[in-house]
């Protein structure tokens, strides 16, 4: 398969500029033959909300609102399937009667933090809903009612003939445990993947980072190896495993203003270092990797042989 995966820095209610950007950056890196597509969480709408009054204006009916619309104009031109994530608007559809001050955050709103993935030829195969909700999802968004979501894409030929393969969705937090209450080694997201034969994890991401501005803009095109290395530790039992899954993760990088639920100066700043890889047999092999604050798109062949190579060893990851 050809994966790519785009990282970029959208701003925090400013739909339209944001797909401007991810257009520029894809008109760009012009991929060619490519089956997946996978953009960050919340990618076009910003993710640092602080209530649900604040997101409100800019929810999405389900699998219909404009990231949905972009996610299948793309998916057509570039004859691929896509990911991408979108704050979910699912309130039951008004009556004659209903008033508009009804749809109230008082009222029947209900909000999830979604990804939708469609085909080439604007099909939905998966609408995925957070399972384990960050400090910021809380705030407006409610927990996926249905829990994790594995089921099978089939990739059209192109490079190589037709393949079905199964597929887990995640999006950021769900690598966690459950608001942070699990046990540890519980791997709630691995678990699932492992236990439903995944192939393929689709991650899109909004995965914030304790280093300042300064530290980020002095190794831009460097990944965070922090939060790389906790990436590789939440997905243990799978890197463990006697077969190999295909990760995509795909996070965003840049800052916006608001509360920091880790603390310190205020405004958040996000991580980077999406990535495409592969895991299993004890070893993390890695095509592709972005930098901690460099906007752009990564582009893969899974047949090739990966660029980087992380092992495990007691607990810790060792790169070759």
């Amino acid at each position: 398969m050809r994966i790519a995966c785009l990282q970029f820095n959208p701003e925090l209610g400013r739909l339209p500029e944001n797909v401007a950007r991810a257009n520029a950056l894809l008109e760009a890196a012009s991929p060619q033959n490519i089956d997946l597509l996978v953009l960050p969480e919340l990618a076009f709408t910003g993710y640092n909300y602080p209530s649900l009054s604040s997101i409100l204006p800019h929810l999405e009916p389900t699998a219909s609102g404009p990231s949905t619309v972009w996610a299948k104009a793309t998916a057509c031109r570039l004859n691929c399937i896509v990911t991408v994530g979108y704050p979910e608007l699912c309130t039951p559809p008004p009556t004659p009667s209903t008033k508009t001050q009804d749809l109230s955050p008082a009222g029947e709103v209900t909000a999830y933090n979604s990804t939708v993935t469609v085909s080439p030829i604007g099909q939905i195969l998966a609408h995925y809903r957070k399972t384990h909700l960050y400090y910021t999802d809380e705030t407006w968004a409610q927990e996926s009612p249905s829990g994790w979501l594995s089921t099978s894409l089939t990739f059209a030929p192109k490079t190589c003939p037709e393949r079905i393969v199964r597929a887990n969705f995640g999006i950021c937090m769900d690598l966690n445990p459950r608001k942070f209450e699990a046990p540890w080694d519980a791997y709630e997201f691995a678990a699932h993947a492992l236990a439903s034969g995944s192939e393929l994890l689709v991650i899109s991401m909004a995965w914030l980072t304790g280093l300042d501005a300064l530290e980020l803009a002095a190794h831009a095109e460097e990944p965070d190896l922090y939060t790389l290395s906790y990436w590789v530790g939440r997905l243990k039992l799978l890197v463990e495993a006697d077969k190999e899954v295909v990760a995509v993760f795909a996070n965003r990088c840049g800052g916006e203003e608001g509360k920091n639920p880790l603390g310190g100066e205020e405004g958040v700043k996000y991580a980077g270092t999406s990535w495409i890889g592969k895991v299993g047999n004890g070893v993390v092999r890695i095509w592709e990797i972005m930098g901690r604050a460099e906007e752009g798109v990564i582009i893969v062949d899974t047949h090739e042989e990966p660029k980087f190579v992380l092992r495990l060893q007691h607990d810790e990851e060792v790169a070759e």
